[in-house]
């Protein structure tokens, strides 16, 4: 019985929000809002799914990534540690933005900086990660940076 009552809730707002309002010269009409208008398919609030702590894993032509991920709702900071093969270290900074998709999201970085300034990093480009949804309480994550994907490791914590 919750679940019809809150089924009617969440129609009835919807409904109330659909409706907007077109001024004309000598009055005012109110009309319903096209289906193009309504219907977006890809609205997902990802905010649910990806708000918190992250800690993120994932090998890429021989170089280990390990990165954390703060998410408040679509936009979040996550700092990348990548080891290079001859022991040196690279730490990038970058802000990052994600977007509903039809299969999950994308959640794509920007500007990689050294952490703590403005200074980009020159051999850093920034990331971008495929999440797909699947079951329950799972996610599946892959690096698509490089013109091809890499499975990754996330974690809450």
């Amino acid at each position: 019985m919750k679940n019809i009552a809150a089924l009617a809730l969440v129609g009835l707002t919807v409904s109330a929000l659909g409706i907007g309002s077109t001024i004309v010269k000598e009055n005012a009409i109110a009309q319903q809002p096209t289906a193009e208008q309504t219907i977006r398919p890809y609205s997902v609030n990802p905010n649910v799914a990806l708000d918190g702590n992250w800690r993120l894993q994932w090998g890429l032509s021989g170089i280990n990534h390990r990165a954390r991920l703060s998410m408040d709702g679509n936009f979040g900071r996550m700092t990348v540690n990548a080891r290079m093969p001859n022991g040196n270290l690279i730490a990038a900074e970058q802000r990052m933005t994600l977007t509903p998709t039809r299969n999950g999201f994308i959640l794509r970085g920007s500007r990689p900086t050294y952490p703590g300034s403005n200074r980009p990093v020159p051999n850093y480009n920034a990331d971008t990660f495929r999440i797909q949804p699947i079951g329950r309480n799972q996610l599946r994550v892959t690096n698509c940076s490089s013109g091809f994907c890499v499975p990754v490791s996330m974690r809450r914590y």
